[in-house]
């Protein structure tokens, strides 16, 4: 048996104990069996042993991804037609709580068997093994039509955390709360023409995609829906654009944005004008509409709390950037790494240690106590609040490893530039060693890209992007720095867990939110995972 936890590691609360319900998830099933020794330090062994019929996730994240069942001492892929319903037999069996969409960009690795085809559930079944299917082995195997299976699941127990807010209190200028995520129904008047001021949708716009050929019939239906709201009243409508960009409006093929210092943009004023009704309806998906009425007001805040003069300095450095290193946090390392040490060695605790991609990825979730000063932490709280909103939480935290055996976005999803479809919200970064610029697996941010209100947040090859256009387009920043450092950024800015490395990287990562946010996305039913499930959860008001 493993040896018992420190005493920072073993302490229990709700939170905890709702943690060992729930976090039982595919990755976290194997059944280990011959871990006697397994220090943190021997990044290339494998020791997991795995039982027939066993899941994961593959792609190196805990809660989303390629879905693979363990056969003849072989991993494989499930194939069928994408379905909600088969979604939600995936996530309850691998122990989460609804399914929030389904994955499409996880592609099946070269030589995996195809284990089970033409799979069909009503979405009661208790496993995906009740569901119909051709047989262990049989069927055409993945498609086109039928490609492996993968799946987007948000963490059981949410509404511990989470509270609910019925629609009809909800304030989202410019937003009608009924009917925002209703998809758009074309009017068949076709359309006529109209020269649009600028046009993010043309099909040229493929190259700054990862997955192009996913991203091609989105362009063209989102061409001919702009041409069709343009065409209602030409010049009514394009004039209103124009008066969007003669406001400070800027844009690229991913979104927009409104310059800093654009006046135009301050307060809830514009959300409802005309002019952006126009722009709603032409070019915002759903969730865009919903994310650009819930975080503009802290985008462009008429007034700033009151604060210190070096809590003024990171909110400045941060609203500019989307980021800010942080030198110090002042934490007892110490007792950090005899938390981390422990919980990233306990394989048998699924509880607490998901082991993704054969070790690539380690995602630890224990308590950490060591963290009450930071959560404490005056100078830092006052920024968070600076650009979240008076009202914002902590609702969890992390301890994160990339090991060596981490090699690209086959088995780190967070390997290619992307925004993490929440928009506004907040990571602290703590380094729990010195974390180098090169070769040190460091977060890199495209610098000023928070601050977008991108065209669609609702699937993952619209958050993807392709890595000459990151790098000709933006300035890119390499967030390395000391042990006990690290930094803060909003994960709506365009940004890349590097995979490459000579070094393994140890982390933890807190996530904070206006207090409002998870309820309102909750509320409406968004396909967004607020807060994220991979994490110690723990609700914290700063």
């Amino acid at each position: 048996p493993p040896p018992p936890p420190p005493p920072a590691a073993a302490a229990t609360t709700t939170m905890a104990s709702l943690f060992e319900r729930v976090l039982l998830l595919g990755a976290l099933v194997a059944i280990q069996v011959t871990c006697e020794d397994h220090p943190p330090s021997a990044e290339t062994e494998s020791c997991e042993v795995y039982s027939e019929r066993d899941l994961r996730l593959a792609g190196a994240s805990p809660d989303a991804g390629r879905v693979e069942v363990f056969h003849e001492e072989k991993w494989g892929t499930l194939c069928a037609e994408p379905s909600i319903n088969l979604s939600k037999v995936l996530c309850k069996q691998l122990g989460f709580g609804r399914a929030i969409g389904i994955f499409t960009i996880a592609p099946k690795i070269k030589g995996t068997p195809n284990w089970l085809s033409g799979i069909e559930c009503t979405g009661e079944e208790a496993s995906i093994f009740e569901c119909a299917h051709q047989g262990w082995g049989k069927g055409p195997g993945c498609s086109g039509e039928a490609p492996p299976i993968a799946v987007r699941c948000e963490a059981a127990g949410l509404e511990a955390l989470v509270e609910s807010i019925p629609k009809s209190q909800l304030s989202l200028p410019g937003v009608d709360v009924e009917t925002v995520l209703d998809p758009y129904t074309p009017e068949g008047k076709g359309g006529c023409g109209a020269p649009a001021p600028f046009n993010p949708f043309l099909a040229n716009n493929t190259g700054a995609f990862v997955h192009k050929d996913k991203i091609a019939p989105f362009l063209g239906a989102r061409l001919e829906r702009l041409d069709e709201v343009l065409c209602r009243d030409p010049s009514k409508n394009t004039g209103q654009i124009e008066a969007l960009l003669a406001d400070g409006m800027q844009w690229n093929p991913f979104g927009f944005k409104f310059s800093l210092d654009a006046a135009a943009a301050r307060g809830k004023g514009i959300l409802t004008d005309t002019k952006a009704e126009v722009l709603r309806e032409a070019m915002l998906s759903p969730n865009a509409k919903v994310f650009w009425s819930l975080d503009h007001e802290a985008r462009y805040p008429e007034k700033l709390p009151a604060m210190s003069e070096r809590s003024m300095e990171l909110y400045h450095n941060l609203s500019r950037d989307g980021f800010v290193r942080i030198d110090d946090f002042g934490l007892d390392m110490e007792a950090l790494d005899e938390t981390a040490d422990w919980a990233l060695t306990q394989r048998e605790l699924k509880n607490v240690t998901v082991v993704l991609d054969d070790g690539a990825c380690v995602v630890a979730r224990p308590k950490v106590p060591a963290l009450q000063s930071l959560l404490t932490n005056e100078t830092i709280n006052s920024v968070i609040r600076a650009y979240l909103g008076p009202e914002s939480v902590m609702h969890g935290y992390k301890i994160l490893r990339l090991s060596k055996k981490l090699k690209g976005a086959d088995n780190y999803i967070a390997a290619d530039w992307h925004h993490d479809r929440a928009g506004r919200r907040l990571k602290l970064f703590v380094f729990l060693h010195d974390i180098a610029e090169i070769g040190g697996r460091p977060t890199e941010v495209a610098n000023g890209t928070h601050n977008f209100v991108y065209w669609s947040f609702e699937d993952y090859p619209t958050s993807r992007y392709d890595d000459a256009y990151v790098q000709k387009h933006f300035d890119v920043h390499r967030l390395h720095g000391k042990r006990g450092g690290g930094f803060i950024f909003d994960t709506n800015s365009i940004h890349r867990g590097s995979p490459f490395g000579d070094h393994k990287r140890e982390t933890i990562i807190l996530e904070y939110h206006n207090q409002y946010k998870c309820p309102a996305i909750h509320s409406l039913g968004m396909n967004v995972p607020c807060p994220s499930g991979d994490q110690f959860m723990e609700y914290h008001k700063i």
